[in-house]
């Protein structure tokens, strides 16, 4: 976590100890159920199938940190664009920020990482917000314990979120729960903006690859990556072998072979009758 959050965790860790339960019970609920329809009507929101290997993109902690970051930049941008609410001088702030963390993406093709990533994430996001509209909406009012949600200083989002994730990871991480945390974090973006609060959308981003780091890094290194999702929305299909191909053509052939004799048998027990009537 960086620095500035840190210290603001310690000055207010006695006012806010906790989450409120409702939105976390709420969100788990609705990981669950976003993760069990993965392959079905999430994977038709985003309209796309897995054509890739199975097998795992080499990928490291700080390119998980990075590539995290960039990936809730713009989903934040495209929750502010579905709620209406992006103009050019927070689209340029945004593209400020992910031109910072594209920089350090790491690895070979870390920019496309992001690019594949994207559109699964942001369109599972999407129907997590569609199925539960008023949990992923202002986000801050059910969290903060101010009186109205109010965004008092530019760390206490960040500290909002990390407190949620929090609680949203300590019985385990899905993927279901992953997304469920950028829509979270999409929301929060959302009051950000509402409270004239856009220089805060930087401290969002920070905030939640000090959670990637803290809470995730690990368990998406050993999934491959932010290409994991991709492999659990639509598992990819193993090439077959040379072997494989033999086995079959193997097979096919001696069907083939089956059924000429078959057709041998039927047609020798025609032409004995017709020889015995002449």
């Amino acid at each position: 976590m960086s620095s500035t959050a840190g210290a603001f965790h310690q000055q207010h860790q006695p006012q806010q100890q906790s989450p409120r339960s409702p939105i976390v019970a709420a969100a788990v609920a609705a990981a669950a159920a976003i993760g069990a329809v993965s392959g079905g009507s999430a994977g038709g929101v985003v309209g796309w199938t897995n054509k890739r290997s199975p097998i795992h993109h080499l990928t490291t902690s700080q390119d998980v940190i990075n590539q995290g970051k960039c990936l809730c930049g713009e989903y934040i941008r495209a929750r502010l664009k579905r709620s209406g609410l992006l103009n050019r001088k927070i689209l340029q702030r945004l593209r400020n920020s992910m031109e910072h963390c594209m920089a350090g993406s790491g690895g070979i093709g870390g920019g496309a990482v992001v690019r594949e990533a994207l559109p699964i994430l942001n369109g599972m996001g999407e129907e997590l917000e569609r199925m539960h509209p008023r949990l992923y909406s202002n986000v801050c009012r059910q969290i903060s314990n101010e009186p109205w949600g109010e965004l008092t200083e530019p760390d206490t989002v960040g500290y909002l979120l990390h407190v949620v994730a929090k609680d949203l990871f300590k019985s385990g991480i899905t993927w279901g729960k992953v997304i469920s945390l950028f829509a979270i974090a999409g929301g929060l973006a959302v009051d950000c903006v509402r409270q004239d609060h856009a220089d805060y959308l930087q401290q969002l981003i920070e905030g939640t690859a000090d959670v990637i780091e803290e809470d995730l890094s690990g368990w998406l290194v050993e999934r491959g990556g932010w290409l994991g999702l991709q492999d659990h929305v639509h598992p990819p299909q193993p090439e077959i072998s040379v072997t494989g191909w033999v086995s079959i053509t193997a097979l096919t052939l001696a069907v083939i072979y089956i059924v000429s004799l078959f057709l041998r048998v039927i047609g020798s027990g025609y032409a004995e009758p017709e020889r015995s009537t002449n």
